[in-house]
């Protein structure tokens, strides 16, 4: 992994959490869902600018990650016209703390925290982003049709909004699944390595190659000499 993914990474690992944690307190009424809305706002500025001047700061797809956050901030301006929808930030932030764990297992590289976080990942996946968010759509709707003077268009940044994000949503689950493979493939490989069977295999022999080189050679030298036995009968 290149260094300035790690660097973006343990700055996440900072600042994500401190984004859930008041998300956390302004649905439990501990803080000013406003005040989430503009720490929200100010992260995800922050990190679009970083993204788009340092692209090899995420481990993929830079291009996708910066429509999402244009998507998240067309969204989040949304609140600063009708405050009644602040609360409504903490709802959907809540799904920073998927991503915090998705960070944590790339970054802690122990095999037990791995599987923590791992099983924390897939878990809040679902849960948030495959339930949570298409849920918010629905209710979404309602608020802006609840609005007198809301502008069709603030209606439709705002779903639309979280429809794009329930669409990337899908995209990041079919992207785990295939990294997921990718993971299982290579273990097993490493795995069948480490076996006895698979350490025989690459054994060196005499002739400088391997086990399974070798017993391939001696079956083809044995054939030639039958064949040239025959030959001389």
């Amino acid at each position: 992994m290149k260094r300035a993914c790690i660097v973006h990474d343990w700055v996440n690992l900072v600042l994500v959490p401190i984004i859930g944690l008041m998300t956390i307190a302004g649905l439990s009424g501990q803080l000013d869902p406003s005040h989430v809305t503009h720490a929200f706002l100010a992260y995800v500025l922050g990190d679009f600018v970083w993204v788009a001047l340092q692209p090899e700061a995420v481990p993929s797809l830079p291009t996708v990650i910066l429509a999402h956050h244009v998507v998240t901030f067309v969204l989040l301006c949304v609140p600063l016209r009708h405050p009644h929808l602040h609360w409504y930030t903490c709802v959907d932030g809540l799904v920073e703390l998927n991503t915090f764990f998705l960070i944590a297992r790339r970054q802690w590289h122990s095999r037990a925290a791995r599987k923590l976080f791992s099983w924390l990942y897939w878990s809040s996946f679902l849960t948030m982003r495959m339930v949570l968010y298409p849920l918010m759509v629905p209710i979404f709707l309602r608020e802006m049709r609840a609005v007198e003077k809301a502008a069709w268009w603030e209606t439709l940044a705002c779903v639309g909004s979280q429809v794009i994000l329930c669409g990337f949503n899908v995209v990041l689950l079919a992207l785990s699944i295939m990294n997921w493979r990718k993971r299982r493939t290579r273990d097993d490989r490493k795995h069948a390595a480490a076996s006895p069977q698979g350490k025989a295999a690459y054994l060196p022999t005499s002739h400088g190659g391997s086990t399974a080189t070798g017993l391939k050679r001696r079956g083809t030298d044995t054939g030639a000499s039958l064949t040239l036995e025959a030959r001389s009968a």
